[in-house]
């Protein structure tokens, strides 16, 4: 009797392929093991879904599989149920996530070679492909005697659509031949760690900790599914969770911990290994080198670390029987991973769910649908609030000076102290738009009509969207008039102004873009450790590098305008941001942090400046609960990409066409044009329902049926 196994291939497709089993692999197969196996004109690196006896029933061409790969199965079947649960509330294919899961070195290369055979007469090669018969000339031309190019060149060369099943053709013919060859790597062993002493303290809980405490070692104890808002600063909620973690580190035994940022995983893994002792703890990331990354996945497949800390792509970590899963910064939009997308908090809880897992989401703002949904299940453990308030300085937007006369006499007093001081701006650039003051015609992108950005020091305009750039302009294009003006000082601007009114500081300004790379980011940091900088100005960038402890005072320029962003969740961005930063300054007590705003009255930032999240909490949800939003209605965001923009309408007209018949469909926005780069469209829709299963459920009826895999981002 003849075997079969279905496999699952890393590919953005949403079914598994069947491939039958020569007699000499029957003994080796085992699901969660990988196999090589010949899909099109490739051979691909697959996973065994399932075995399978019966023939299939459609009569289809099967291919054999080449080989097994693995001696154990390297994904569990709890593995890949978790596949096909994400699959569903994210609309990715299981697929996709098999490459962000696993080290990239479990996916074998194939390093093939075509090579020509036999050239055959123009007349014949006219006589077997007739209108494409010019096109297979430009590939034997390509190839000519004695050569064989790799797919990826002839690709590259050819320039037309349709090459793969012209060579499938010709090497039918027996006009030419793929060599192929198969790069396998070998294994990594995982390197011995060295034992870091554990501290072993006593630890006693603080009396405001003993009821939260109480509340999660039940549903530990019970090995249920629960999930926690842990609300407070950072350093309380870190002594909180290890506490926690002490008390339960021999009954426990597999803890995930979750971090936003690279830069917070080594403040934590030394508080932990200092804990339970580093054999124990395993870090895992995508800035691993491939060797490092493999190594540190089999060190936790086989179960000789029990505590992974990483960022968003180790919520994939191959503990088995999770118990507890500690999230920290809950609103942080570094959990979201664009391609494919999903958000690496609802994964999280996903996970939690199907093993009945604690998960314990920190934060010091979590978002407001979090926090009402904690206090609808009673699951809020409040660890009290950030002391401290934030000074807001009053400052119309309309005038020429960027810097107040308070804040300059601030940054003065610092900086003839010796003491450091950080500038936030929230706009690079000189200006946010050029414009002519005669006709009014503003500088627009040909390529997404969105506001060109002036850099003076380049007299240039750029789209921050999709790269387009130009030349300044020296008189208006329309009119010709010399009389041009900008509008929105950017980080160029401060820097000037800054450079007029203190000379003599040593300053430097830092974006993404000025420190692109690992050296120059590095350098950076050490000029301002060893004290060779007075003023820093920088973007949002420089919140997770710098050493905040190191900071004087730091003033957050013109915070209104983020709020001005068009996305309903803008005041609770703008809240997190500054009070994480509010968090870093004042944990020793030495910092001041300002607020330089031309809306003071602004109930984001009055709650910011008075210290009190609940304050803002309670305003954000009466005006969501106004409007008919997140957490009172579900809402989700669908994004169409390709590169036809007329197909991508049309597309998006059927998908709203039969969403609308679906009861509990209340409301849906678009189509619309997203801004998009140089042959790349994007049409999104947003839609909204009571509940987020109504939601789940037309969308998945819908997108099936049409075959489409678009971005669904849910936000309830």
């Amino acid at each position: 009797m003849k075997s079969y196994v279905e496999v699952i291939l890393p590919l953005p497709l949403e079914k598994t392929f069947i491939y039958s089993v020569p007699e000499n692999l029957r003994s080796a197969l085992e699901p969660g093991k990988r196999v090589l196996v010949p899909f099109r004109s490739r051979i691909l690196t697959g996973f065994i879904y399932e075995i399978k006896d019966k023939t299939p029933e459609k009569e289809i061409q099967i291919k054999p599989i080449i080989s097994v790969l693995d001696e154990e199965p390297l994904l569990s079947p709890s593995f890949f149920q978790f596949l096909w649960a994400l699959s569903e509330i994210t609309f990715v294919p299981p697929g996709e996530f098999l490459k962000a899961a696993l080290p990239p070195d479990f996916f074998v290369e194939e390093k093939g070679k075509i090579r020509l055979i036999n050239r055959p007469e123009r007349e014949e090669i006219k006589k077997q492909f007739r209108k494409k018969y010019r096109q297979v000339e430009k590939i034997l031309n390509l190839l000519g005697p004695n050569r064989a190019l790799s797919w990826g060149y002839l690709q590259r060369r050819a320039s037309f659509k349709g090459l793969a099943s012209l060579l499938r053709r010709l090497e039918e013919l027996g006009w030419v031949k793929t060599e192929r060859k198969i790069q396998l790597r070998k294994r990594r062993r995982s390197s011995v760690q060295p034992e870091v002493a554990q501290l072993n303290l006593a630890f006693l809980p603080a009396r405001e900790f003993e009821l939260p405490l109480a509340a999660v070692e039940k549903s530990l104890e019970k090995k249920e599914f629960k999930s926690f808002l842990l609300f407070g600063p950072r350093a309380r909620r870190e002594e909180f969770f290890l506490l926690l973690l002490r008390k339960w580190e021999r009954c426990l035994p597999n803890v995930l911990i979750l971090v936003p940022e690279m830069e917070e995983i080594s403040s934590f893994l030394e508080k932990i290994t200092g804990l339970i002792g580093s054999r124990r703890v395993a870090v895992l990331h995508g800035e691993l080198s491939a060797g490092q990354r493999e190594a540190a996945w089999f060190r936790i497949w086989r179960g000789e670390a029990d505590v992974v800390i990483g960022p968003r792509s180790a919520v994939f970590a191959p503990l088995p029987e999770i118990r507890l899963i500690y999230l920290t910064e809950e609103n942080d939009e570094a959990y979201l991973h664009p391609s494919p997308f999903y958000d690496a908090r609802e994964v999280a809880k996903l996970r939690a769910r199907q093993e009945r897992a604690v998960i314990l989401f920190g934060s010091s703002a979590p978002s407001v649908s979090l926090l009402a949904r904690a206090r609808k299940e009673g699951s809020l453990l409040d660890l009290g609030q950030i002391q401290g308030k934030i000074r807001i300085i009053s400052h119309p937007s309309s005038g020429t000076k960027i810097l107040s006369p308070e804040l300059q006499k601030l940054i003065s007093e610092r900086f003839h102290s010796g003491k450091k001081v950080v500038l936030l701006v929230n706009r690079r650039g000189y200006a946010s738009f050029l414009s002519c003051l005669r006709c009014g015609h503003i500088a627009l992108c040909p390529e997404c009509r969105r506001p060109l950005t002036l850099y003076a020091r380049k007299e240039k305009l750029i789209c921050h969207h999709c790269g387009f750039s130009q030349a300044r302009w020296q008189r208006c294009p329309e009119c010709q008039s010399l009389v041009i003006g900008t509008k929105g000082h950017g980080l160029e601007a401060v820097e000037e102004e800054v450079k007029r009114l203190w000379p003599d500081a040593r300053m430097k300004a830092i974006e993404a873009e000025s420190v692109r790379g690992k050296e120059k980011l590095i350098k950076f940091l050490k000029e301002v450790e060893k004290d060779k900088l007075d003023i820093i100005i920088g973007t949002q960038f420089l919140r997770p590098h710098l050493n905040w402890q190191r900071i004087s005072l730091a003033a957050v320029l013109s915070p209104e305008l983020m709020l001005a962003y068009p996305d309903f969740r803008s005041g609770e961005k703008v809240f997190s941001l500054i009070r994480r930063l509010q968090e870093e300054m004042v944990l020793d007590g030495h910092g001041e942090l300002i607020m330089q705003t031309a809306a003071p009255d602004n109930y984001v930032l009055r709650a910011l400046a008075v210290g009190d999240y609940y304050e803002f909490a309670t305003a954000e949800l009466r005006f969501r609960r106004f409007l008919g939003l997140p957490p009172f209605k579900c809402l989700a965001r669908l994004i169409l990409s390709g590169s036809h923009l007329r197909s991508l309408g049309r597309q998006a007209r059927e998908i709203k066409a039969r969403l609308t018949a679906f009861s509990g469909i209340e409301e849906i926005l678009g189509p619309s044009i997203l801004p998009s780069a140089k042959g790349k469209y994007q049409v999104q829709m947003w839609i909204k329902a009571g509940e987020k299963q109504k939601i789940l459920s037309a969308l998945s009826e819908v997108l099936k049926e049409n075959r489409l895999f678009p971005t669904v981002e849910i936000i309830d």
